[in-house]
């Protein structure tokens, strides 16, 4: 009996010798696995940042003489929205910035832009407005959604819309035959109206005749050339590194690369797709279109943004740093929007960013080797 007791006390011995450590492992590992899964969370003032709560959603960044010719439209002031728009002069790419705004107070309501154009029916600035506003309600009226989740009603009210655009821009386009802006409009309508390669060809044609480097025309562009409307990964990459390589000193252009990595991302969220060997050079590229440009520049805070997103999934937290910092609490832009809930997509970048580089000891940003090609 004494033997037998012994051998189960042995045995009791080993299983503990052996378990005792097993479970603590386990219990180690998922106390990590907890902590690592935990969110993480930055007292934003101690680094000069917006808090969470009061990230402005709207808008990519301040713009204050555009709130108040907005706000000054949907009041019925239409002059002030006609010298703000004529006031871009033959800077095509700020007329086209300009007209987004004029065209999303149009869409909250257009009684103004009716009575612009009574007075003045043959101002092709208030034919612009009105036709780049039917295309915009066209997109509202689809929403946002992919396909499947977007109800047959929906999309024969786009395609609807879409096809009361059509004439609508061309109206303006013969108004004023210098403007590649009533061309511009007219990507959106070849996308939901699913124009071929040879006639979105046709198009850019147009466009490029009038201003070959338009920066918001071929963010619009990249769209139609994305494999989720009429192109393909590769027809996407293409048409960007074209347009990058051949953008001149001073353009923003080279950020269409990372637009389309970003497209690409999107779309293939189970591929590597920040691992690929030429984006540091994108990167490197975009971060010196940027040191080119004025502070003030109407495209640097949607640069600014994607560049951010980009600077954080490359690790390189130095300069992710800077981005955001300069960001400051304005969030309505991509790749943000592209989240269902962008104010957790942005703090979730940020926070990490600035504790990863506090880990790394707050470093500089390394040079840059100033290469602009893939």
């Amino acid at each position: 009996m004494n033997v037998l007791i012994d051998i189960a006390g042995a045995g009791a011995l080993v299983y503990a010798a052996v378990t005792i450590p097993r479970n603590a492992r386990k219990a180690r590992a998922a106390r990590a696995e907890a902590k690592a899964k935990a969110p993480v969370n930055i007292d934003a003032a101690k680094y000069g940042l917006v808090p969470a709560a009061q990230l402005d959603t709207r808008f990519a960044g301040p713009d204050p003489e555009a709130d108040a010719v907005a706000e000054a439209a949907r009041a019925g002031d239409w002059r002030q929205a006609a010298a703000y728009l004529a006031g871009a002069g033959r800077d095509w790419d700020l007329r086209w910035y300009r007209l987004g705004i004029l065209v999303h107070a149009a869409v909250e309501d257009d009684t103004w832009v009716k009575a612009w154009r009574s007075e003045y029916p043959h101002d092709p600035s208030a034919a612009l407005v009105h036709a780049d506003a039917l295309v915009s309600l066209a997109g509202k009226v689809r929403g946002a959604n992919g396909a499947q989740h977007t109800t047959a009603e929906q999309f024969e009210g786009f395609h609807r819309l879409l096809a009361q655009a059509l004439p609508a821009c061309q109206e303006a386009a013969w108004m004023a035959p210098e403007d590649p802006c009533p061309w511009i409009a007219q990507i959106t309508i070849a996308m939901g109206l699913g124009w071929s390669h040879d006639d979105f060809r046709a198009l850019w044609a147009e466009i490029a005749a009038r201003d070959p480097h338009h920066f918001g025309a071929h963010v619009s562009a990249l769209q139609y050339w994305c494999a989720k409307w009429r192109g393909s990964h590769e027809l996407m990459y293409a048409f960007a590194e074209q347009a990058a390589a051949s953008a001149p000193r001073g353009s923003l252009l080279p950020v269409l690369r990372l637009y389309a990595l970003f497209e690409h991302a999107v779309r293939e969220r189970g591929e590597p797709v920040y691992d690929q060997p030429w984006i540091p050079s994108a990167l490197d590229a975009t971060l010196d279109a940027v040191d080119q440009v004025p502070a003030g520049h109407h495209r640097l805070p949607l640069v600014r943004h994607l560049l951010a997103k980009m600077l954080f999934h490359r690790k390189r937290y130095a300069e992710a740093v800077e981005q955001f910092r300069a960001i400051g609490g304005y969030i309505g832009s991509v790749p943000w929007t592209y989240s269902a809930n962008p104010v957790k997509s942005f703090v979730y970048a940020r926070t990490n960013t600035f504790v990863l580089w506090e880990k790394a000891g707050r470093p500089a940003p390394s040079p840059r080797s100033h290469s602009a090609g893939l």
